[in-house]
């Protein structure tokens, strides 16, 4: 991507289509982005692999990427999506080239510095799935009404079902209701709170059925 530093009429850094645009000498260069006929290295081969699965678990859940990562990129120039891989591609990835693949159990679909559920669990119901956690007796006052976030994942559907806003923390109990055809396939869950007044998330955590 190009910049322009000075405003509209002001040089471009960067790439632009097939343009690179660099200073030179105090000169602003443009040139056409050449072409290279040399076949990829196993390490650019291992990198696009690792791009290319992470990607795919990010594409079906970027709605709730773009809020559960909000506050992770909070003062910062970064993007929800851009942080989400960067943090998964590096944490949750298992196995070697060309076999790299997903490890769901270490995967954040949000990111954030509330409490994460406390011994989460999760059961599969005729028309959905069950979430629950424990509450604490002691649990402090502002944090009782945190509502869920609730995510199933189907990997061999490449698909999710997700709500943002489920039931509040005290309640150690929430429901996310799945479509007929999905109750049998293979899936991945993840629970996250969101504060009630909505300035900040918890890391989520992962269960399967």
């Amino acid at each position: 991507m190009g910049s322009m530093n000075n405003g509209p009429f002001g040089p471009i850094k960067g790439k632009v289509g097939n343009l690179v645009s660099y200073t030179l000498r105090g000169k602003n260069v443009v040139r056409i982005a050449g072409k290279t006929s040399k076949p990829p290295t196993l390490a650019q081969l291992i990198n696009r692999q690792k791009m290319a699965v992470t990607n795919a678990f990010l594409k079906p859940i970027i709605p709730f990427i773009n809020l559960g990562f909000l506050f992770a990129i909070e003062g910062t120039a970064k993007h929800q999506h851009n942080e989400a891989l960067s943090y998964n591609r590096l944490h949750a990835l298992q196995g070697e080239y060309p076999n790299i693949e997903m490890d769901y159990s270490k995967a954040l679909v949000s990111k954030g510095s509330l409490q994460s559920a406390i011994n989460p669990a999760v059961s599969l119901l005729a028309n959905g799935v069950e979430f629950t956690w424990e509450v604490a007796q002691d649990m402090e006052w502002g944090i009782k009404n945190d509502r869920t976030m609730l995510l199933a994942y189907f990997p061999e559907q490449q698909q999710a079902i997700y709500i943002f806003s489920g039931a509040q923390r005290k309640e150690g109990r929430d429901f996310l209701e799945l479509p007929a055809n999905l109750l049998d396939q293979p899936m991945h869950t993840y629970i996250s709170f969101m504060a009630d007044d909505k300035t900040s998330v918890s890391d989520s955590m992962w269960r399967s059925i």
